[in-house]
């Protein structure tokens, strides 16, 4: 796995909106990038709109090729989720990023960017992006330990439908229908021997029972070292009821599978967005007192 060097005062991150089109203010975001030392610089058309997208794919996928290629640029902070990654996910030329990899942080959409970086052996940041780095301080003030220390330690209180065990090893994943998307494509997520990790929002219950079974159906939940659930926000029943919360349905459909999983860990579309690293080693525990999810690249 290839781990991109942590960040230094005075770095260049770029911001780029590879998706849906921006409708809120990035001045929070600059300035907190500015604050914590860094040179933050928008994409050349970041601003732009094309209907629902941050501009046309060719010019979406200008911003995000330069930013990749650019060896002045040490990171990049993705602009919002959405829709639209995958529309130019293809079209990328990963030949000098390879040479020079650097941290990238996103989720919902961008969950297909990490699958895509994951198969390509580049670790990265499942968290906060720019529209929502304002939504709360320790998550905003994880990702920058995680860019500038390589560090980071989550305590959580337990689940009573927790199940009790330990992991070492990588975390793969993100928003479920992303991720479901990811199966049959150059992006596949690959979860053996890894933690996978899911969230998801404003899907209706019968379709997150969809999706589960589709993930059990193309064996991505064989041979997993462990499961941490986010936030499942803003689900839906149908007018014809499934007949169970969402959480019993995430909870039916990983029975049977004799390794440590968690429950309502904070990670997905809630305030609270606790950033992870895919493609770090991470130490897992679930125990009766609560749960630990630990990252050290210092030990790497």
């Amino acid at each position: 796995m290839l781990i991109p060097p942590l960040l230094s005062q005075g770095d260049i991150i770029a911001i780029v909106a590879p998706a849906k089109k921006i409708q809120s203010d990035l001045t929070f975001a600059m300035n907190t990038l500015t604050e914590w030392g860094l040179t933050p610089v928008l994409g050349e058309h970041v601003l732009a709109t094309d209907h629902y997208f941050a501009g046309t794919d060719s010019q979406r996928l200008q911003d995000l090729q330069e930013a990749l290629d650019n060896p002045e640029i040490k990171a990049i902070l993705i602009a919002r989720g959405g829709y639209g990654t995958t529309r130019i996910l293809e079209q990328i030329n990963w030949t000098k990023f390879l040479e020079s990899p650097k941290w990238i942080s996103g989720f919902s959409d961008i969950t297909s960017l990490i699958t895509e970086l994951n198969n390509r052996s580049v670790a990265c940041i499942h968290g906060p992006m720019a529209v929502t780095l304002d939504w709360d301080e320790l998550t905003t003030e994880s990702l920058k330990s995680m860019l500038f220390e390589g560090k980071v330690n989550y305590n959580i209180p337990p689940h009573p439908l927790n199940q009790l065990g330990q992991a070492n090893a990588e975390l793969i994943g993100g928003n479920l229908s992303i991720v479901c998307n990811s199966i049959g494509t150059s992006s596949e997520i690959q979860t053996k021997g890894k933690t996978l990790f899911l969230e998801e929002v404003g899907e209706y219950i019968y379709h997150l029972d969809r999706m589960l079974v589709q993930l059990k159906r193309a064996r991505k939940l064989d041979d997993l070292a462990g499961v941490i659930i986010g936030d499942f926000s803003s689900m839906k029943d149908h007018k014809d009821s499934f007949g169970a919360e969402a959480l019993e349905v995430v909870v039916r459909n990983l029975a049977g599978l004799n390794i440590p999983i968690t429950y309502g860990f904070p990670l997905g579309h809630e305030k609270r967005n606790l950033p992870v690293y895919c493609g770090v080693p991470a130490a897992f525990d679930v125990s009766e007192t609560g749960v630990s999810l630990n990252f050290d690249m210092t030990n790497l």
